[in-house]
């Protein structure tokens, strides 16, 4: 599963956070969807699927080590992950957490498919729908619709939708088992078991930074 976020409406909730406290208009972020995580399903972690390292789980992130990830993946990973920039060090948590939880992939490799799978999510037209509708409510329909014409017939299907306050915040994709070395996200998701929850109902509203 690839979870992303919508980091303005994020915010609402977390300001106190390093990432919210220096959230601008300008920035990727206000604009772009944001990576939460990639989360491996492996049987063996169990159903929560989260720390199948020896690390012990820590509730402070930067507590835990960094993972070994080159200066380019770091840099590159600050952008769509506004929380590594800012330093509260949610790349720790997410690696620890759910990037243990499967053996194809390095830390470096987990988050360049990560980086590359959220990239691909905001080119698809997602992004593109929200920047048009900053401030404004919007008809889920019409965002689904803009997500299946960038990500294929019915792609909004294999996905859930969380709003908080009638606001959009996360949308979790439904991918398959295997992710392949370049990985193509329109592909993976026609191959990924549908699945659709939203509790948006039938509107919502696009946050913008600072509101």
């Amino acid at each position: 599963m690839l979870a992303v976020s919508w980091q303005p409406a994020f915010c609402e909730g977390k300001s106190d956070k390093p990432e919210c406290v220096s959230q601008t208009a300008g920035r990727y972020d206000a604009s772009h969807f944001t990576l939460h995580g990639l989360w491996p399903n492996k049987t063996s972690c169990g159903t929560n699927y989260g720390f199948c390292s020896s690390q012990p789980q820590q509730k402070n992130f930067c507590a835990y080590p960094e993972p070994a990830i080159s200066p380019d993946t770091f840099q590159q990973l600050g952008q769509v992950m506004p929380s590594a920039a800012a330093g509260s060090c949610l790349q720790r948590h997410e690696w620890y957490k759910h990037g243990t939880c499967q053996s194809t992939w390095d830390a470096n490799g987990y988050f360049q498919t990560a980086i590359t799978l959220t990239q691909q999510f905001n080119a698809s037209g997602p992004a593109a729908f929200m920047r048009a509708n900053l401030g404004k409510q919007v008809r889920a329909s019409d965002f689904y619709t803009a997500i299946d014409q960038g990500l294929g017939n019915n792609a909004h299907q294999r996905m859930k939708f969380t709003c908080t306050n009638g606001q959009l915040v996360d949308i979790y994709i439904n991918l398959p088992a295997t992710i392949p070395s370049q990985p193509d996200l329109r592909q993976l998701i026609g191959a990924a078991k549908p699945g659709f929850s939203s509790n948006c109902g039938n509107s919502f509203t696009v946050d913008s930074a600072g509101r």
